[in-house]
């Protein structure tokens, strides 16, 4: 397979899985949470008194839908979306650099698994945990994208560095 067929197909499901994921939060879980978006959609954190509150306004149903399609849906989305950033970082001659948006992937699959278990408890205590790894999730996908741009910038006017 070549490479542009490769990233053709991987950004291909990467969008797929994510309107999947946009699709069931938005119809399904947001209704059933209050009204309210999942606690890793709040970009600026939480604490134990909000995630409380989106706990509450949750009943078994928004439970349920997190726990199942949204859960199976984000645990497929990050690493696709690692591996696309890594894949064009890597292929603009910039090897080294590919190692941040797996950083970005791992910190996104560690607060899901930290979210599910808030969610299967029903207690926000680790509601500091789970906001510093939102807010450091956010964060280096803003740095594997910010890479990625400056990479693209400089193999247009260097060409490859290897």
């Amino acid at each position: 397979m070549s490479y542009g067929r490769y990233i053709r197909v991987l950004t291909a499901l990467t969008v797929l899985v994510y309107v999947l994921l946009l699709g069931v939060g938005m119809i399904w879980l947001r209704p059933a949470s209050g009204g309210l978006l999942p606690p890793d959609a709040w970009i600026t954190g939480y604490d134990a008194l909000r995630l409380g509150g989106w706990l509450d306004a949750m009943g078994e149903q928004g439970r349920a839908i997190y726990l199942g399609p949204v859960s199976w849906l984000d645990t497929l989305f990050p690493p696709l979306l690692g591996v696309l950033l890594a894949s064009a970082i890597w292929r603009l001659g910039r090897g080294f650099l590919a190692v941040v948006p797996f950083l970005y992937t791992a910190t996104d699959l560690w607060e899901n698994a930290v979210l599910r278990g808030i969610v299967q408890s029903g207690d926000p205590g680790l509601a500091d945990h789970a906001s510093a790894l939102t807010q450091g999730k956010y964060a280096l996908l803003a740095l594997a994208l910010a890479l990625l741009w400056m990479v693209w910038r400089d193999y247009r006017h260097n060409g490859p560095v290897y």
